[in-house]
């Protein structure tokens, strides 16, 4: 299914471009949109279900500072199977 919606797309793509234009092997793998890495997600999942933005999540990350909020903790701690004492080396 993944490899067809890019099919899709590429399709409606090409059929948006002036016909003097053709697009190459190149053009389409340059094309594609890159997935997100799991890090990027990993932050913006915690981001967005604690309510906070993605800055505020890597300092929690590097313990730069914690969560104030219990739940977020908690959360966190749900996520990632890590007990939430456990979390951080503080």
């Amino acid at each position: 299914m993944f490899a067809s919606n890019i099919k899709l797309n590429k399709v409606k793509d090409m059929e948006n471009k002036s016909e003097n234009q053709k697009l190459t092997l190149e053009g389409y793998y340059n094309g594609l949109k890159r997935p997100p890495s799991p890090k990027s997600e990993f932050i913006k999942d915690i981001a967005e279900n604690c309510g906070v933005n993605q800055l505020t999540v890597r300092n929690w990350i590097q313990g730069r500072n914690l969560p104030s909020n219990p739940e977020h903790k908690t959360y966190i701690s749900k996520i990632t199977g890590i007990p939430v004492e456990q979390l951080w080396n503080k």
